[in-house]
């Protein structure tokens, strides 16, 4: 659990609004590919570790407050063709960090050769290291939106830009599916979930390290009436399944000084495949109110 309260983040607004946050990000690689000849599976063997030293000796963005964020991405190739000169592996690609939950990709496409160097400053297109770095924004854009209300945004239009070069090269299966996913998470009825998970983690705060009793139940409203928002306007959207099949446990402890079952019995509705993770909530909220 990560806790970042908004008090002690007001000296690091002034210095986002210039330059930004510093990112410590670090992923760890893991491939699968035992559907593939050995040979092939020889050739792909090295790309976890290459991917590891790519991601996690690079500066995502600018140095001026210390957020670490940490992700895990899987990568299944599940077949291998040949076009031209070159091997073209497809799969699929699992990215999950803690914030963000899980991103399942089923259409990765990408050339590679055995000891084919990574560079982020690059002449051309690569499809693998492009699809990696997409996922990066989003992961850290993500992440960004839950210690600053929007903070996300220019990791998004990143994300965004690799898409738009994607679509174009030669490499275009998944980039539409790619960019419509990151349009639901940055359109206008998805706002008011970026907005909601600043106020979530907040709220999880001053439950579990401040143990406020007046400010958690502020946020803990704050946060059902903005899923709630979305939930009218996008009673089917993913991207709000995600948020919740990711956090639905946490919600006990933001509930847990309320004083009444208002938020308890909206979740409830939002969300009624955890109805019984929330309906808990009861117990664990008069215990609390009682010590």
């Amino acid at each position: 659990m990560k806790f970042f309260s908004l008090n002690l983040l007001l000296g690091g607004l002034l210095l986002l609004a210039t330059n930004g946050f510093a990112q410590s990000f670090t992923a760890q690689i893991a491939l699968q590919a035992d559907r593939l000849q050995p040979q092939d599976q020889e050739i792909l063997s090295e790309i976890p570790r290459a991917l590891e030293d790519y991601i996690n000796n690079y500066r995502w963005a600018d140095d001026n407050q210390d957020i670490k964020v940490k992700a895990r991405i899987n990568i299944i190739v599940e077949t291998v063709t040949t076009r031209g000169s070159e091997k073209l592996f497809r799969g699929q690609l699992l990215a999950q960090s803690e914030a963000a939950g899980n991103f399942l990709d089923k259409a990765c496409e990408f050339p590679y050769i055995e000891g084919q160097f990574m560079e982020h400053q690059r002449p051309v297109f690569n499809s693998l290291l492009s699809i990696i770095d997409y996922y990066i924004y989003v992961l850290l854009g993500t992440e960004m939106d839950t210690y600053i209300i929007k903070g996300g945004t220019p990791f998004f239009d990143r994300a965004r830009n690799i898409c738009d070069e994607g679509l174009i090269s030669n490499y275009s299966l998944g980039w539409k599916s790619r960019l419509d996913d990151l349009q639901l998470i940055t359109d206008g009825d998805h706002i008011f979930l970026r907005d909601a998970m600043f106020y979530f983690y907040e709220g999880l705060f001053y439950a579990e390290e401040r143990q406020d009793r007046d400010k958690t139940p502020e946020y803990s409203k704050k946060v059902v009436e903005l899923l709630g928002q979305i939930g009218r306007r996008r009673p089917n959207s993913k991207v709000l399944k995600r948020f919740l099949d990711s956090h639905y446990n946490e919600f006990c402890t933001l509930f847990k000084y309320d004083a009444n079952r208002n938020n308890m019995n909206q979740m409830m509705q939002l969300d009624n495949r955890h109805s019984e993770t929330y309906e808990s909530c009861k117990l664990e909220g008069k215990k609390a109110l009682q010590r």
